[in-house]
């Protein structure tokens, strides 16, 4: 099943009812107690977690390949009395420009090779004292009726970890059942094998992280020191 077309993905969004809850718990967990700056999400769905920063002092650029996804991102940063820069453009090409105390990436799912260019893209792009948080399908829990060649996108925390050059990683873990009501479920970290799978499943997804459901999570958060 392909889903890496941005055709497939402005249908999707433009026939959805609704934009999912408001922000990701992760994305709470992870920038808890950090000073506001600038805030880079890649792959922002309809932007919920983009909204859930600027309304915390974050000055946000957001970017997504769907415009419907952007549109929808836009009025709700409208209804919510906030600004963010919202742009559409492909997170497998996107250069960010001048540098961010937070970058973000939920749920976008990657080939490989794809997923280390634009990690090592972002790496650049963060400032001195600078945090990335990377979350993702976990290689332990597939999703439910993924094919094979979707299965390609998942990820380890070891795998997504030395993408990120450079950086220093603070951590690198598998959380299990993350939207439990009442907070996380983490697992040990997880130090499996580092794959090597050739593919490509781009398949963008909503920051609004809680379309996704239960199962098992790559959480990786990498800090530039300063």
């Amino acid at each position: 099943m392909r889903t890496d077309t941005v055709e497939f993905w402005n249908n999707i969004w433009s026939t959805m009812a609704d934009t999912f809850a408001d922000y990701d718990d992760l994305l709470a967990v992870h920038t808890e107690g950090l000073k506001p700056g600038r805030a880079l999400e890649l792959g922002c769905g309809s932007g919920g977690n983009a909204v859930w920063l600027a309304e915390r002092g974050w000055r946000v650029t957001a970017v997504d390949f769907s415009e419907a996804a952007i549109r929808k991102a836009g009025e709700r940063a409208r209804e919510r009395k906030v600004d963010v820069e919202f742009l559409v453009s492909d997170v497998t090409r996107y250069r960010p420009e001048g540098l961010y105390q937070l970058i973000t990436s939920f749920y976008i799912q990657l080939w490989p090779d794809q997923r280390a260019e634009m990690l090592s893209r972002a790496a650049k792009a963060l400032a001195p004292g600078g945090r990335l948080l990377f979350v993702s399908h976990d290689r332990s829990s597939p999703p439910s009726g993924w094919s094979r060649e979707d299965l390609l996108s998942l990820t380890t925390p070891t795998q997504v970890a030395a993408e990120l050059r450079g950086l220093r990683i603070e951590l690198a873990e598998v959380v299990e059942d993350i939207h439990l009501q009442g907070g996380h479920h983490s697992g040990a970290a997880e130090l499996g094998e580092d794959g090597d799978d050739e593919g490509h499943d781009h398949s963008p997804s909503d920051g609004d992280s809680h379309e996704h459901g239960a199962g098992a999570t790559t959480v990786v958060v990498a800090v530039r020191d300063e």
